[in-house]
């Protein structure tokens, strides 16, 4: 229906566009993105196809009219869509003929939105002032630095107010709820986190409840935001893998934007960090300062689409943040009456000079030998593996819906392999894992810093292995990754990287000697993706935990006296490890045996993190002894890491 309620005659698309052509361009595009790869020339046909399926005969001519009527403004296009299937299409991705980046998602003419039917009444925000972002970030504080620092120019320039972020326990259920009740009320509320579908329900993760997920139905919070913001709160941005996935009535985008907020942006797939830092940037500046459209979210969020289409060559992530509104008008804010105040200067970031002492446990084990073990609870592989775990899930549910768990991901991939197979778990860790491994800030810092000796990596994308290789390129390093169980392989993979070498290159014939005392020796204990992009199967189930990595049986005595002499020789510097995930604490037994962790061990956990008092007690623990435990974000972990170094320099 138009603005002068024009109603055309509704039509069917085109026998060419079936729901299975529609689900599975859905699939392509949504694989695409994970790759970071564009379209490509035959999805782009279908595309093509698509919007010249859904804008003919009578609509097209309304939409015509309205765009003259219009003067050169931009059309709001409203999709009222109630299949889930429909919801979960990426509509944003039609591309108009003749052209080749004409896209819905992109377009300066049409702005492509999500409509929600809502007995909610609408208006725009007056804002007089900055537009109050509140930021939550339950499990992800690498992510909500990125944020900070893609808004800080509109901060800087008081278009933005940035309240004090939750993060760690002050986002568990209780304290989120009780944030949202008070002052300041935000106008945004920016998640970073894990969204899915549990038991049908739409749910957002919060902080772990001592040993257990916590989850809140979007059903339940979107009712507290209606309660608590009191008219304030005019957008959510769902920053969390699938936060568009529908359930079984409705996605937790939907249900928020129905009941909690005028506007909703979330996530049909994973977007990488950069991608996700640019689309911020741009929306936020769009949305908030002083462009000719401020104000207008689906403006705003057309202009992201086309800085990540341009900045990542044509890349489908663009497609992956979709809008939800309530009304027929797309501006959230008034800023008439706006008067803009610059803030005083923000304290300076994080350095040397203004960061808290380097404590003195981490002091001590730097300035010794030490092994670091790297597990894959971390900012720069969790959220490959909740998205992972989020397609699991989904085709569990389809396929057996009795035996589909909501506790580990080792537990869901198990019975993912026995219900659907091995090889089909094998394809879906590859569509998410597969792709270059991004450099970390901490795991720069951290490689820099490391010195000879034996090294652990659990996270299956060789992240600290190609970090080593550029600040170590002078010294030799080997990388072991042992046989899985039923591979067929007796004997375990063995790289190595030459000093003034370009690349790492196979170990052919059996090592003589290994030296940790001089060379770098890395562990890939969880196998996955190597330096040299090459695949081998990783552990995932609980079987492949269970029959797995003996290091004394599987390493021949070459390489297992020396690296097990060296890990209990020296003590272990722990980051990204669980004591409430069970492999994990596996895993130390089969490092470590009976044995306690060598004196002077330490785990760095996040801060808030519920885990320090199991650590310190040694629960859980080889030799139920315990080691001291320190809490840092990853910046102030680099910091330190980097003033060390500084200070022992020559």
């Amino acid at each position: 229906m138009g603005s002068r309620d024009e109603r055309p005659a509704p039509h069917g698309l085109t026998p060419a566009v079936t729901s299975d052509a529609l689900s599975q361009f859905a699939t392509n595009l949504r694989e695409a993105a994970l790759r970071a790869a564009p379209l490509g020339a035959q999805r782009l046909e279908q595309s093509q196809s698509f919007h010249q399926a859904l804008f003919r005969g009578e609509l097209e001519t309304v939409k015509e009219r309205l765009r003259e009527a219009a003067g050169g403004e931009p059309l709001l296009v409203r999709f009222l869509l109630r299949d889930g299937a429909l919801q979960a299409f990426p509509w944003e991705a039609l591309c108009e003929p003749q052209t080749q980046l004409g896209f819905l998602g992109n377009s300066p003419k049409l702005l492509p939105v999500r409509g929600v039917l809502s007995k909610e009444p609408w208006q725009p925000r007056e804002v007089r002032g900055a537009v109050r972002v509140l930021a939550v970030a339950p499990m992800h504080e690498g992510a909500l630095a990125r944020l900070r620092g893609a808004l800080s120019e509109s901060i800087d320039a008081g278009e933005i107010e940035w309240l004090e972020p939750l993060t760690g326990s002050r986002t568990r259920k209780s304290s989120l709820l009780e944030r949202l009740r008070s002052e300041p009320i935000p106008h945004v509320i920016h998640f970073i986190g894990h969204g899915g579908v549990r038991k049908g329900l739409p749910s957002l993760r919060l902080a772990d409840d001592e040993d257990e997920e916590s989850w809140v139905e979007a059903e339940l919070l979107a009712q507290q935001l209606q309660a608590g913001t009191r008219g304030y709160l005019r957008l959510v941005v769902l920053e969390a893998c699938e936060g568009a996935a529908p359930g079984e009535q409705a996605s937790a985008a939907e249900l928020l934007t129905r009941d909690g907020a005028d506007a909703v942006v979330a996530h049909l797939w994973p977007v990488k960090a950069d991608v996700a830092e640019l689309c911020s940037k741009t929306f936020y500046r769009t949305l908030t300062g002083r462009t000719l459209q401020h104000g207008d979210v689906a403006f705003s969020l057309n202009e992201a689409r086309r800085t990540v289409l341009t900045s990542f060559q044509g890349s489908a992530e663009a497609f992956s943040p979709v809008l939800y509104l309530r009304a027929r008008n797309s501006i959230l804010f008034d800023f008439k009456g706006r008067k803009v105040v610059v803030p005083p200067r923000a304290p300076a970031p994080v350095t040397p000079d203004s960061c808290r002492e380097v404590p003195a446990a981490l002091r001590q084990l730097l300035s010794s030998r030490f092994s670091l073990v790297l597990g894959d609870r971390w900012m720069d592989e969790g959220p490959l593996l909740e998205s992972f775990r989020q397609q699991l899930q989904t085709k569990l549910v389809a396929r057996a819906p009795l035996s589909s768990p909501d506790g580990a991901l080792s537990t869901l991939a198990q019975h993912y392999a026995l219900h659907i197979g091995e090889q089909s778990l094998d394809s879906e860790f590859k569509k998410v894992f597969r792709g270059a491994a991004p450099e970390s800030p901490l795991v720069e810092a951290l490689a820099r810093r490391l010195p000879p000796g034996v090294h652990i990596t659990l996270m299956r994308r060789p992240v600290l292995e190609n970090a080593l290789a550029r600040h170590h390129a002078r010294q030799s390093l080997y990388l072991v990754q042992p046989p899985l169980p039923g591979s067929g392989e007796d004997s375990p993979l063995v790289l190595r990287y030459e000093a003034g070498a370009e690349s790492w290159e196979p170990v052919e014939a059996p090592l003589e000697s290994i030296d940790p005392e001089r060379d770098y020796v890395v562990l890939r204990l969880y196998s996955g993706y190597l330096p040299s992009n090459d695949y081998r199967k990783p552990l995932l189930t609980e079987d492949d935990f269970l029959l797995g990595i003996h290091l004394g049986s599987l390493l021949p005595p070459v390489l297992a006296d020396p690296v097990l002499r060296a890990l209990n020789r020296h003590p272990a510097l722990l980051l990204g490890m669980s004591l409430h995930t069970w492999h994990h604490r596996m895993m130390l037994y089969r490092l470590f045996g009976k044995r306690p962790l060598p004196i002077g061990s330490l785990v760095t956990l996040g801060p808030g993190e519920p885990e320090q008092s199991v650590w310190v007690s040694g629960k859980g623990l080889p030799g139920r002894v315990g080691i001291q435990a320190i809490e840092s974000t990853p910046t102030e972990l680099s910091v330190w890491l980097d003033e060390q170094a500084r200070e022992e320099a020559p």
